[in-house]
């Protein structure tokens, strides 16, 4: 494995970028709460490999992936150079006109060159790719086609894709052959969010819209490999009518609960008149048996109009720090100019039932 000084930036040249996280001064603090980066969407953060204690975010920027550093979770740079991943130049490719990533698999040790998993690379970027343009906007409509893809990479920057069984390279497609059985999964397979329950048991968790019902729901495929995968049905469907999410679930985001021993999911919630909002659900296996943990959203919008996550948040991503109970949830927070940005908030305690922004003037 590589060590984690070639991965990050130096840290001089670190510490000496502009911090992305100050409020400007037409704005209040309450507006600014929580904010960590501006012009980024979907993150994905990982701590570092190697134990050099840096931290890593891969986040949306327009169509394609873009990768930033930093030594806390908290002060990140500018955009690395290059980008990561950019759209496919090939015709016939899934993901032509957009890419975003989903998640990041640290593959490292004796599972890095096993017969399982028979490449060397050390990160595994699992993203969804579409080929229409709308598809770069944070919150697509439910008609924009996307598919799950993969790429492989030794340092994190530069990439190569892994063809999938579908013609088009994705992992997995939705039912679209003639005369092949009709899916819940009619029109996308987006967010793939993997899970290595055990060796050779993965789970991909990602998000659909079914026509039938006219909702998203979240589906989970199961792998040995990593790169071929079998669907296994819902795992989450909309919540009740009058609910933060009764119109669907998607993005959701699964980790396993060191302390409870238990699978934590997040998730995006969209309620009736559009307005996304981000919930939680718990698992005993992952698989079946999925229950929210409240009837009510334990991330919000901004109430402020200023605010720069006002008209919604979502794409959330968790991740449990050193403290069993101390919990960071990193999500993309959209503004009414239709700016997407990363922010954080953070939970302490025992109960994981509700997240605090954090402050958006660090230093």
């Amino acid at each position: 494995m590589l060590p984690s000084a070639h991965l990050l930036s130096p840290p001089g040249r670190l510490l000496a970028s502009p911090l992305r996280c100050h409020a400007p001064a037409q704005q209040s603090l309450s507006a600014t709460r929580g904010l960590l980066l501006r012009g980024a969407g979907s993150p994905v953060v990982k701590r570092a490999p190697g134990g050099g204690g840096g931290w890593l975010l891969w986040h949306q920027s327009g169509a394609r992936v873009a990768l930033a550093t930093s030594p806390d979770g908290l002060r990140w740079s500018a955009p690395v150079s290059p980008d990561p991943l950019l759209p496919s130049t090939d015709w016939w490719a899934f993901d032509t006109a957009a890419v975003r990533p989903s998640d990041v698999l640290l593959i490292s040790g004796p599972a890095a060159s096993s017969r399982r998993f028979p490449s060397s690379a050390v990160y595994w970027l699992y993203y969804t790719g579409s080929t229409d343009e709308r598809f770069g906007s944070p919150f697509p409509a439910a008609d924009v086609p996307a598919l799950p893809g993969l790429a492989i990479s030794q340092d994190g920057r530069h990439w190569a894709r892994i063809e999938g069984d579908h013609h088009s390279g994705a992992l997995l497609g939705v039912s679209e052959e003639e005369g092949e059985p009709q899916a819940w999964e009619a029109s996308c397979m987006a967010s793939p969010k993997v899970v290595m329950h055990a060796g050779g048991d993965l789970r991909m968790y990602y998000h659909s819209f079914d026509e039938m019902s006219q909702r998203y729901a979240i589906g989970v495929a199961r792998s040995r490999d990593g790169i071929r995968w079998m669907k296994a049905g819902k795992v989450l469907d909309a919540g009740r009518a009058g609910s933060f999410d009764e119109c669907g679930v998607r993005h959701g985001h699964v980790v396993r609960d060191r302390a409870a021993v238990r699978y934590v999911m997040v998730y995006e919630g969209v309620d009736a008149d559009g307005r996304v909002s981000i919930g939680m659900a718990v698992s005993e296996d992952g698989l079946k048996g999925w229950r929210r943990c409240s009837e009510m959203p334990v991330l919000c919008p901004s109430e402020e109009d200023e605010g720069w996550d006002s008209a919604g948040v979502g794409s959330p991503c968790l991740v449990q720090m050193d403290g069993a109970y101390d919990w960071r949830l990193y999500y993309m927070g959209v503004g009414r100019d239709g700016e997407a940005s990363v922010g954080m908030a953070y939970s302490e305690g025992q109960a994981l039932q509700k997240f605090e922004k954090c402050d958006a003037v660090l230093m």
